[in-house]
């Protein structure tokens, strides 16, 4: 059995395709399926890590991203305390709805923690949003941070995790001291 200090409920948010199943899959697993799986309502993981000298479980729920799951999102974000908000980067219609996510997230939990993730990065030829483009509109709606991804090849996706369950492990630390 394991033991840990804390378990952080941690969302993947973001439009159906985008990647959340295939970094979560590649973090976890350490593997990319190349075929695409849709998430029907929301799919859960466990990941035992250290951040630092504190040992933590990160709780990681994999939401639907299509539209006829919304009137379920709701439920789910109950008790999370972060998401990694995903768009792919060759899809200029997923990075555009990311102001809908944001708004779900802060409704149904004020004071979530928010990173961006542009996924795809493997498929930089067909990029349809700069590197540029994501970092300024992570600044610009207050998110945590903001990475890019690529969950086929493996680029960042371990740094998006870990550094959501840093950002919440030193907001918790914060308010103890």
């Amino acid at each position: 059995m394991v033991s840990y200090k804390y378990t952080f409920k941690m969302l993947l948010l973001g439009d159906g395709a985008v990647g959340k199943t295939s970094l979560v899959q590649r973090f976890i697993h350490g593997k990319f399926q190349s075929g695409y799986l849709m998430t029907i309502g929301m799919e859960p993981y466990s990941f035992f890590a250290d951040i630092g000298d504190t040992k933590v479980c990160l709780q990681l729920w994999d939401i639907a991203g299509q539209d006829r799951f919304a009137s379920m999102r709701q439920i789910f974000f109950k008790g999370s305390l972060g998401a990694l908000v995903t768009y792919d980067i060759t899809r200029r219609q997923s990075f555009d709805n990311l102001k809908t996510w944001i708004n779900e997230a802060r409704s149904e939990s004020p004071r979530i923690m928010l990173m961006l993730a542009g996924n795809k990065i493997d498929l930089d030829d067909l990029r349809d949003v700069s590197t540029e483009e994501g970092a300024k509109f992570a600044k610009d709606n207050g998110m945590i941070g903001f990475i890019e991804t690529s969950a086929k090849r493996g680029d960042n996706v371990p740094d998006a995790f870990l550094s959501m369950g840093e950002a919440i492990l030193r907001s918790i630390e914060k308010k103890i001291a």
